[in-house]
C-alpha cells in the first residue's frame, strides 16, 4: 500500500508563536519579558531557547524546551491553525538555521497490529515516562 509524506516548514516566528502558546496552556513559567532571539540547536535531540530581554533589575534568562516539547508546541500549533495532523503519522523534527520542519509519514492500508498485551504495556510505560518528564521539565523562575 501506498505511503504519505508529508513536510511542514515553520518560520523563526511562527515556532516562537507555538513556543509561547504551548508554554501558556502548559502552565510553563515565563520571564514577564520581551523575546530578544530565538536559537534552535541539535544537542542531544533537537532543542529551542528563547532568549529574553533584560528586566528591570538587569537580569536576562534563557528558557530552553526540549525536543519532545517541541513537538508538542509544533502539533498544538498545527491544532489551533487547522492545520491537518495525522494521529497515526511518524513525526520527525528537523531544522536548518532557525526554522524547524515535522516530517509526517503515513502508511496507508495494512499495517502490523500490536498485541492488546504490548499496547497496554507500551501505554503505562509512556503514562509513567509523561509523569516524570511533566514533573522534572517545568521551568521555574530564578
Amino acid at each position: 500500500m501506498p505511503t504519505e509524506l508529508r513536510r511542514l516548514i515553520f518560520t523563526e516566528e511562527e515556532l516562537q508563536a507555538a513556543l509561547v502558546n504551548y508554554a501558556l496552556r502548559s502552565n510553563l513559567h515565563m520571564p514577564n519579558a520581551s523575546i530578544q532571539s530565538l536559537l534552535v540547536e541539535k544537542k542531544e535531540g533537537l532543542s529551542v531557547t528563547l532568549h529574553f530581554a533584560a528586566t528591570e533589575d538587569g537580569d536576562s534568562r534563557d528558557v530552553e524546551f526540549s525536543e519532545p516539547h517541541v513537538a508538542a508546541a509544533i502539533i498544538l500549533f498545527c491544532r489551533v491553525q487547522e492545520i491537518p495532523v495525522p494521529r497515526d503519522a511518524v513525526k520527525v523534527l528537523s531544522h536548518e538555521k532557525n526554522t524547524i520542519a515535522m516530517m509526517m509519514q503515513l502508511h496507508h492500508g495494512d499495517q502490523p497490529k500490536v498485541a492488546p498485551e504490548a499496547a497496554k504495556e507500551t501505554v503505562e510505560d509512556a503514562k509513567s515516562e509523561s509523569a516524570a518528564a511533566e514533573a522534572s521539565d517545568r521551568i521555574e523562575p530564578d
